[in-house]
């Protein structure tokens, strides 16, 4: 006689309305995962709409919290990453204190991953430039990493989510070989541009892990809930399935 694996149920705050990465999540977790999602709305236009986020995420975790769920993540790296890593922690810790459950954001999981694939220096892709970029890049030092790119792979005026994926990839090679210092992993900031749909080959180019938040999500929900079969075919990380540092 088998017994029935009780559904973990999983609160998420998803930054915008149109995301698509809540069904990739899906696709790469276990059925016994629910996932049960609150949404942001951001239109990703201003630092000044990163910094006013704060109390509408409160709202969202409340929410989450007095829906029983175990675990819940507030996604979205910028509005975090705009306040500091330790800002970011003390309201981690706060949360975590109020609701009796594990609390993670996309930082969190993005820093453990590194750790645990022993990266102490990396170059990093975002879909922004400048004053956002600076912030993302301060967020990795104050964790302890020397940062040795952060910006975009492609050009001012062009996105990573209307670029073809075979044009994202060769502006993402080539960017990343133009790195001094010998990254040892490449840093993707950004669920909704398809690298996760190319992870195998761009580790297969060039030589290191690759890092996405949606495949980084995963190996960190699975790795708390003790979860740690291999996953083929979505790079290193999830293949290796190394511990939570």
């Amino acid at each position: 006689m088998t017994t029935e694996q009780k559904t973990v149920r999983i609160g998420v705050v998803k930054p915008t309305l149109t995301s698509k990465s809540l069904q990739d999540l899906e696709a790469l977790l276990p059925p016994d995962i629910e996932l049960v999602s609150e949404y942001m709305g951001f239109q990703y236009r201003s630092m000044d709409e990163f910094h006013k986020a704060m109390p509408v995420y409160d709202e969202k975790v409340n929410s989450l919290a007095a829906q029983g769920v175990d675990m819940i993540h507030p996604e979205g790296a910028p509005p975090f990453m705009v306040h500091g890593r330790a800002e970011e922690t003390r309201r981690i810790n706060e949360w975590e204190s109020r609701h009796g459950v594990p609390v993670f954001t996309t930082g969190t999981t993005q820093v453990a991953a590194m750790k645990a694939l022993g990266v102490t220096r990396f170059a990093g892709f975002t879909p922004f430039a400048g004053e956002l970029a600076e912030a993302f890049r301060r967020y990795f030092v104050d964790a302890g990493f020397d940062v040795l790119a952060m910006g975009k792979a492609v050009g001012d005026d062009e996105s990573v989510y209307e670029l073809p994926i075979s044009a994202v990839q060769e502006r993402i090679v080539a960017a990343f070989r133009a790195v001094p210092g010998d990254p040892q992993a490449l840093y993707i900031l950004g669920s909704d541009w398809r690298v996760i749909d190319i992870m195998e080959e761009l580790e297969d180019v060039l030589g290191v892990p690759v890092l996405q938040p949606v495949v980084v999500r995963c190996w960190y929900i699975l790795n708390t809930l003790g979860r740690t079969d291999p996953i083929p075919g979505h790079g290193r990380l999830l293949a290796e399935m190394p511990p939570l540092p």
